[in-house]
């Protein structure tokens, strides 16, 4: 990739990636609620999938997605449903008074991203614009995966470790009991913006 089309794809998925979507909220908010380390099985179940998702896309599943639009829609609503219960999680978060609300799994990661169809667009339009068929195209497919694995995964840790941040400039319980709320309802209203949009 020359220096101008790496220089295109940093502008063009940077803000992406960074960007508060359902996923870097969930990041933020885990971060908050349970620090970094209690994150990570999350932080690796939702990369881990965005790099097969990355994969199967590069190798042709957008020609499917194209094919049969229904799948986006069933995948959208499903995601929809996935982000309102997690909403209520981080609401029950803050309002319970019991430790028994544990982290984020690796399999919700993988759920969170199966569903999310915000990233399924994010690939596809890499690939739209900076693959290209003349040259050796598995490779392309590859280092265009790489890429954005590492742009992601960096973004969503950033995403944990403001949310780590956050808990330490206010560590008192109702400060924290604030920030699940606060959370939960940018789950809600992230899941209604997807809905209506």
């Amino acid at each position: 990739m020359s220096t101008e089309a790496a220089t295109q794809w940093i502008l063009i998925f940077g803000p992406l990636a960074i960007s508060p979507g359902p996923a870097n909220v969930l990041f933020g908010a885990l971060g908050n609620s349970f620090g970094v380390r209690d994150s990570i099985p999350f932080w690796l179940g939702t990369n881990i999938t965005c790099i097969f998702q990355s994969l199967a896309i590069g190798l042709g599943l957008g020609y499917v997605i194209s094919t049969y639009p229904a799948a986006t829609v069933v995948i959208k609503f499903s995601g929809i449903v996935f982000l309102l219960y997690l909403a209520y999680r981080f609401f029950r978060l803050s309002v319970t008074e019991e430790k028994s609300i544990k982290p984020l799994s690796f399999k919700e990661g993988v759920v969170v991203e199966l569903l999310n169809a915000k990233y399924l667009m994010i690939p596809t339009i890499m690939f739209t614009q900076f693959f290209s068929p003349e040259n050796d195209g598995l490779s392309q497919v590859f280092v265009l995966t790489l890429a954005l694995a590492v742009l992601t995964m960096s973004s969503n840790m950033a995403w944990v470790f403001g949310g780590k941040v956050l808990t330490k400039i206010s560590v008192e319980s109702k400060s924290q009991k604030g920030h699940g709320m606060v959370f939960g309802l940018m789950l809600g209203v992230t899941a209604l913006w997807l809905l209506i949009g």
